[in-house]
């Protein structure tokens, strides 16, 4: 939008640089346009506590390598037999190298190698994924790191990290939720010069004195674009439910080039499935125990034949299809099919998802009853059953080269289907970005203060190896916020502003008022940001009288259900030593540790 089509148009709202979107990458850039000096705004979609895009739900982990000329070698195969420009892969693949230096320099943690803990639980948890291309050049070299020595990877922590950086910036950076931008705006030579953001139900225009930089994130929750640019009927999300495709909404309106728009990376079951949820809900990721393709269980798509090896390891949903990873063909469901037998060992995982799924099992006594309570055809289907023990009992997959070893034919008796949906971790597509994070036009040329980050646009051309994409929003997100902060200043020619109300941060520091034998505990364990907690105790502060929520923003569709019943038994035996809530364990933590927080402040 160019100032000249807005009538009347006035500024509302001044910073030197706009950040749109509350992710990994836009703390990122916000952080280090901050430290040169800048008046930041960072706007975000989502609602306290549900910012931080699809790096408060991964799995914490960023690329590094031992040997910078092996990971080129590593990086180069995985893009191959795509082109991707050399400087791009050169910025990447030094930024990689340097990761340690990085997460200690600007991040003040020391950086967690898996390759020098090859036995700790974390690394045992994604052995598979380290590295996920292990015959490539130069794989034998690759590492992961977290930012600390964890028990699981999905702990939220690394964002916790970067959040906190963001956190220690407030006197430059200014915190909009809940406010999307809907425009670009830009002056007559095409330079992007603000953003106009919706505030409270009110179009605000802010002006940019440098420029504004895209972290809004892929279109993973943009049904239109996940059939338009994937060619899928259908994906369920496994990380943030936000990701609605603004980058790309706001930049094609610049005249930017886009890319990249068929890259996604899957993850979860098998090649990238997840337990089936309802319409809105977020996915499981869940992890493919050897109990879902060892013995008698395989799986079936939209016409009730398999149609993949079920013992292929997924590498972020792709499976190697002649000779590379390529994400098979997804159905718009699928189904785990499995004996009496079969139930009894996977009731034996504990893992809340698979046991939820479970007791949600679809039953029969027989395959054609199965076949009719599947919408499936009869004769196809119980074909499928008959094939799949014969070559069980063969010991060779002649269909899809599945090791014979893991497969035991089927039962006569009881057969139970679970359904499983397509799933996505995120997208790749979004505005076209060069080596200093300048976005592009379709000529190659840069659009004047524009930049962009993180997996609006991503650089990944092809396979992905785990660890890349956070490795990408740090390395990308650094530069987009260096870069935009050397921008000449476009000092505004008046500014009308608003009520300061609408206007100031959402991120302010909180005074808590506390009674008598009341005590302030909080905790960052969670999945949330800050849990903050009032306990009252007896007068004579040996007893927990009460324990009231002052602040949290737990997930509403697990977290926050369990927070009322832990608090209670917590009352009821006088400890924090009680039991965590399966499938709730770090909103479990998080409440037992600001509790035993406050505790400690009795004197």
């Amino acid at each position: 939008m160019l100032t000249t089509q807005i009538n009347n148009f006035k500024w509302q709202a001044d910073f030197d640089v706009i950040v749109i979107g509350f992710g990994g990458a836009g703390a990122t850039a916000a952080r280090f346009a901050a430290d040169n000096n800048c008046k930041v705004l960072l706007t975000d979609v989502a609602p306290v506590g549900h910012e931080g895009g699809n790096t408060r739900y991964c799995g914490q982990m960023i690329a590094g390598t031992k040997s910078k000329s092996s990971y080129q070698k590593y990086y180069s195969k995985m893009t191959a037999p795509f082109d991707l420009n050399q400087k791009i892969i050169d910025t990447f693949v030094d930024g990689v190298a340097d990761m340690p230096n990085y997460l200690k320099k600007y991040l003040h943690v020391e950086p967690f190698s898996f390759l020098a803990h090859p036995d700790r639980p974390a690394v045992q948890s994604v052995k598979g994924d380290f590295p996920d291309y292990p015959d490539y050049p130069g794989a034998s070299d690759y590492d992961l790191y977290t930012v600390h020595d964890g028990q699981q990877i999905e702990d939220g922590v690394l964002w916790k990290v970067l959040r906190n950086e963001v956190m220690k910036r407030l006197d430059h950076i200014t915190i909009w939720y809940e406010s999307p931008a809907i425009y670009l705006v830009q002056d007559s030579t095409g330079k992007v010069i603000g953003a106009v953001i919706n505030r409270h139900g009110q179009e605000v225009y802010v002006h940019a004195k440098k420029g504004v930089v895209f972290t809004a994130g892929g279109f993973e929750n943009d049904p239109e674009r996940i059939q338009d640019y994937l060619g899928v009927p259908k994906m369920v999300p496994m990380g943030t439910l936000y990701n609605k495709g603004d980058s790309i909404n706001l930049s094609i309106e610049a005249g930017a080039d886009q890319w990249h728009t068929s890259v996604y990376n899957g993850g979860g079951l098998y090649h990238g499935l997840t337990y089936a949820v309802a319409n809105g809900q977020r996915g499981i990721l869940s992890y493919t125990w050897p109990e879902l393709y060892t013995g008698s269980i395989f799986v079936v798509g939209n016409d009730g034949t398999r149609y993949f090896a079920e013992d292929q390891h997924s590498k972020a949903g792709y499976l190697f299809i002649h000779g590379f990873g390529r994400h098979p063909y997804l159905t718009t469901q699928s189904w785990i099919i499995f004996d009496q037998k079969q139930k009894a060992k996977l009731e034996q995982i504990q893992d809340s998802a698979l046991q939820s799924a479970l007791n949600k099992a679809i039953a029969a006594s027989s395959a054609s009853e199965l076949a009719a309570k599947l919408n499936f055809d009869s004769t196809i289907f119980t074909n499928t059953v008959k094939d799949f023990n014969e070559l069980a009992k063969l010991g060779k997959d002649y269909s899809f080269s599945r090791n014979g070893q893991t497969m035991t034919p089927l039962a006569d008796g009881q057969i139970y289907a679970i359904k499983l949906q397509p799933a996505a971790l995120n997208t790749q597509g979004g505005p076209r970005r060069n080596e200093k994070a300048e976005v592009l036009k379709p000529d190659g040329s840069a659009i004047k203060g524009l930049y962009s980050a993180g997996e609006a646009g991503s650089i990944t051309t092809n396979q992905y190896q785990a660890g890349q994409d956070v490795a990408e929003l740090l390395i990308f997100g650094k530069i987009a916020g260096e870069n935009v902060a050397q921008e000449p200043v476009e000092k505004a020619d008046s500014v009308a502003p608003l009520d300061p109300k609408i206007l100031a941060s959402d991120e302010q520091t909180e005074n808590y008022q506390l009674g008598a034998n009341q005590f302030l505990g909080k905790s960052d364990q969670g999945m949330g940001n800050e849990f903050v907690v009032k306990v009252t105790m007896d007068k004579n502060n040996q007893n927990i009288q009460d324990i009231n929520v002052i602040k949290q923003s737990e997930t509403k569709e697990i977290g926050q259900k369990i927070i009322k019943p832990l608090l209670h038994n917590i009352i009821e035996s006088n400890s924090t030593n009680v039991d965590a809530v399966s499938g709730a364990s770090l909103t479990s933590k998080a409440v037992k540790s600001a509790v035993n927080d406050a505790l400690t402040k009795i004197k």
